[in-house]
């Protein structure tokens, strides 16, 4: 009988439930200064590239409808490296693979487009139609190089990358970490200009740290989000651009309670407990306030920070099951002293997999059995 376990990869797919998600590669060649891997507080699988044999079995578990996109760079909930798909050994093979299987799906893949070199992009024509997300966070090679790590023929690589991939008929997107106290919102901008020759869709990420990161690497990554947002709010609307910012605090939120909400006083719960990231938080609990008069019940909200990551990660995907115990035992203790008896945990469902395991490993059914309390994911 063949060997039935299953690779990291594998597992990962299972845990997300991804139905377009095929991670090839843990491997790359640039050192960001933002790396997350540098800066995270727990084991984080470098699993090298992915094997063949598991790349197809992980194609065979693809479902994705005529007009999805197939993304081979992520890998995602994110105990495994992201890493370059592009310096797979097999990188054409695994195309043409797909290829056979879904013929007309765009391929999408993340890169920080130092492979794209003219002659490597004319081998990817017949894969068409792939789609790029370049990492391009600054225009200026002084800047770029310091960012990456990598030396100035790497940038004029990328540079012409995006020429070349534009020329070819491939679909770009961008990807872009601002850094205004490393390279200067001037810089940003005229980052942005550059791009916008090529592209109008842009993934902006604000920049993150743990307490992990060093001094000087704080001072660089550090950020005010409000302020950030209201730049690519005027980025957006000068250059007409599609500039998406996470997190985003001032962008309205998409939080509708009101069903779960009913759902919770049907199912006879009292007293409920919402838990919510710092990104989160203040909209959330306004959220509450807003619908409580509408139901029966009591709802009532309370901030979990992420003592996990600390320095300046404040989203709720990022939490641990340790945050939200540290948070469920202070709000009952708080609570109980008002005189309120919590029955009822309401958390984000985006903390956890398929499984119910936080990033480490940890069930959310834990808090469960600690505090003798159902607890549901929203």
């Amino acid at each position: 009988m063949h060997d039935l376990k299953l690779s990291k990869y594998m597992y990962e797919t299972f845990a997300i439930g991804s139905n377009n998600q095929l991670p090839i590669s843990s491997v790359c060649n640039g050192q960001c200064i933002f790396c997350s891997n540098n800066m995270n507080p727990f084991t984080i699988y470098r699993e090298g590239f992915r094997p063949l044999a598991d790349i197809k079995k992980g194609l065979a578990l693809l479902n994705v409808g005529p007009n999805e996109e197939i993304r081979i760079g992520d890998s995602l909930p994110g105990r495994i490296s992201e890493g370059e798909a592009l310096l797979h050994p097999d990188i054409l093979k695994v195309l043409r693979l797909i290829r056979e299987r879904f013929p007309g799906n765009v391929i999408q893949m993340n890169t920080n487009g130092t492979i794209l070199e003219k002659s490597f992009i004319e081998k990817l024509i017949p894969f068409k139609p792939l789609k790029f997300t370049i990492s391009y966070h600054s225009d200026n090679p002084k800047f770029w190089c310091k960012i990456f790590k990598l030396k100035e023929n790497k940038y004029k690589i990328v540079r012409e990358a995006f020429f070349n991939l534009s020329k070819n008929g491939f679909i770009i997107q961008a990807a872009l970490v601002p850094l205004p106290h490393l390279v200067g919102y001037d810089d940003i901008e005229n980052t942005i200009k550059a791009i916008n020759f090529y592209t109008k869709d842009v993934i902006v990420y604000a920049p993150g740290y743990s307490f992990k990161a060093t001094k000087e690497l704080k001072a660089f990554l550090k950020s005010d989000y409000a302020e950030l947002s209201r730049f690519i709010i005027k980025m957006r609307k000068k250059y007409g651009m599609n500039l998406e910012l996470f997190p985003d605090l001032l962008k309205p939120i998409e939080f509708f309670p009101y069903r779960v909400m009913q759902n919770t006083f049907f199912a006879k719960f009292k007293n409920v407990l919402w838990l919510f990231s710092e990104a989160a938080f203040e909209k959330g609990k306004k959220a509450l306030q807003e619908w409580n008069d509408f139901v029966p019940n009591e709802h009532h909200a309370f901030l979990a920070k992420n003592d996990t990551y600390r320095g300046n990660i404040i989203c709720s995907g990022l939490l641990m099951v340790k945050d939200y115990r540290k948070a469920i035992k202070k709000a009952l203790s708080e609570f109980k002293k008002q005189g309120i008896k919590i029955d009822l945990i309401v958390l984000p469902s985006n903390s956890f997999d398929r499984y119910g395991d936080d990033l480490q490993g940890e069930n959310h059914s834990k808090l469960n059995e600690e505090f003798k309390l159902p607890v549901w994911l929203r």
